[in-house]
């Protein structure tokens, strides 16, 4: 209950006292992280689900980092080969954008190697043959070269100029040339698929000189956020393409120097970004990565740390997820989707088979659109999060899809909406609370860590001891104003001072208040 104050004044009219309205004097609540939901597992299904179960089992990890890991390499093996169509609204890219908040030591790095193995492997027999490739790319070439220049001394004759052959020399040679240029040399695609922190102009390469398939996958996607593409000059140009690659939109780079500009089509890009709380606060409170979509689009896990529990004493010391039956069949059929060759024209820009969703199958989807249309009116359940709302039903179906092409090539069936839905209902609920805590300030939720460190330590805090404090906050000047916030706010009390300025040296949790931060958020 919180604790108020009763002030009394006389009125100078009657000279009876007269209580003024009461002060309330708790203090003021500090925003507590909730507990996250678990990640629903089962809805990934066999294949994906026990890959998941068995790469945070071997690397003793959050459970949801390794599913999201697991979901996003589907998608990254799938997105090439289908679409996905929803009945008559539309068709849309398998790609899917996945973002995992963890704190550093969550084994982030461990999670990445087993899920991503396939692709690893690939990028690494690509590096291999690559300057085979580029030797023999640079001999046709000159070899194409000689033939060039044989043409055009064909036809000029001993000491002829070009101009002095006859308008019938002259179609002949240029449609010689022009049926030699259909055949000229193309230089080896790049080896990797991968990208780690691009800027708009990087992709745009990537995609011009690479596969049409590629990943943006990083277990320190705060290098991504704070890296050149995400600099106030290049984030609106970043976000705008990776937003078209996400709606399967073709790029586009205009430039003023000839030849430099152009349209690229046909390619897809999947994701995976493991950034930490802290990052990620910033992320959901930045208008511009919220309200043009572009966060709106990334699939949000949030999964409960496992640190302090992650013992060894009772496993055996030659456990082998190499071994492990789940992962090897997860491996196989990531990669035998992504050697597979891959659908496109003679432009080099994909066309992948639609997967429709239909009969029955449409039914259960439109079912979930409706669902969620109908939480987007004024006081729904996901007005908040409108913008991430908005492309649920959407991400239903690419989930689905992902899912059932990985399990069966066969387009998604009742079963697959049903599971791709309950997926999306955890990343409602998750991308809701990350929005809410992204509100408070960052100090806010560091002074909360204070306080709980403060509480199992005695209730007491020497300036002398800064240094016992977390690492995160034991530098003097931080502590300094978690302490003056904690203060303010009415959890603690200054218990010394020294100086002739009178500057705290020491501070003690209040007591005489039942109203707790640890409490007043729950739930």
């Amino acid at each position: 209950m919180s604790i108020y104050t009763q002030l009394v004044a006389s009125d100078p009219r009657t000279g009876l006292a007269t209580p003024l309205p009461s002060i309330d004097t708790s203090p003021i609540p500090l925003p507590r992280r909730e507990s996250p939901d678990p990640f629903p597992v089962e809805a990934l299904g066999e294949l994906l689900g026990e890959a998941a179960t068995a790469i945070a089992y071997y690397v003793q990890a959050p459970l949801g980092m390794a599913a999201q890991s697991v979901l996003a390499v589907a998608s990254l093996a799938v997105q090439g080969h289908v679409n996905v169509r929803k009945g008559n609204l539309g068709t849309s890219p398998t790609t899917l954008y996945c973002i995992t908040i963890a704190a550093s030591g969550e084994r982030k790095s461990s999670v990445d190697n087993l899920a991503m193995k396939p692709i690893y492997e690939l990028q690494a027999e690509r590096r291999a043959e690559y300057p085979d490739r580029l030797a023999e790319y640079k001999a046709e070439l000159e070899a194409f070269d000689v033939r060039y220049n044989s043409i055009l001394k064909s036809y000029k004759g001993s000491g002829k100029s070009q101009s002095t052959l006859s308008q019938h020399d002259q179609d002949a040679l240029a449609g010689e040339l022009a049926d030699l240029e259909k055949r000229r040399p193309t230089p080896p695609p790049r080896a990797h698929i991968l990208m780690e922190e691009p800027t708009a102009e990087g992709i745009y390469k990537h995609f011009e000189e690479g596969l049409p398939i590629a990943g943006l996958f990083s277990d320190e996607g705060g290098a991504f956020f704070s890296g050149h593409g995400m600099s106030d000059e290049a984030k609106g140009r970043t976000i705008t393409m990776l937003s078209q690659i996400w709606d399967g939109k073709p790029i586009t780079r205009t430039r003023a120097g000839a030849g430099e500009s152009g349209v690229i089509a046909g390619r897809r890009l999947s994701s995976h970004l493991m950034v930490q709380p802290v990052i990620a606060d910033k992320l959901y409170s930045d208008p511009l990565l919220m309200g043009q979509g572009f966060l709106p689009r990334f699939l949000p896990c949030c999964d409960a740390s496992l640190m302090g529990k992650r013992l060894l004493g009772q496993r055996p010391f030659d456990e082998n997820p190499g071994n492990d039956p789940a992962l090897v069949q997860f491996w196989k059929e990531v990669d035998q989707l992504v050697r597979q060759p891959l659908p496109t024209n003679d432009c080099g820009e994909l066309q992948p088979e639609n997967l429709v969703i239909c009969g029955d199958a449409y039914t259960a989807w439109a079912n979930v659109h409706d669902s969620f249309e109908e939480q987007l009116a004024p006081h729904g359940e996901y007005t908040i999060i409108r913008e991430f709302t908005a492309k649920a039903a959407d991400n239903v179906a690419r989930i689905a899809a992902v899912i059932s092409y990985i399990e069966s090539r066969s387009a998604p069936t009742v079963y697959h909406i049903a599971r791709a839905a309950q997926l999306m209902h955890y990343y409602l609920m998750t991308m809701m609370r990350r929005v809410q805590e992204a509100s408070h300030n960052a100090s806010e939720h560091e002074a909360l860590e204070l306080y709980e460190w403060m509480q199992r330590n005695g209730g007491e805090l020497a300036s002398d001891d800064f240094k016992r404090l977390p690492a995160a906050i034991r530098r003097a000047r931080k502590a300094r104003e978690l302490l003056s916030l904690l203060v303010d706010n009415g959890y603690a009390t200054v218990s010394a001072i020294s100086g002739p300025k009178g500057k705290p040296r020491a501070w003690k949790l209040r007591t005489d208040t039942r109203d707790d931060p640890l409490t007043d958020m729950e739930g």
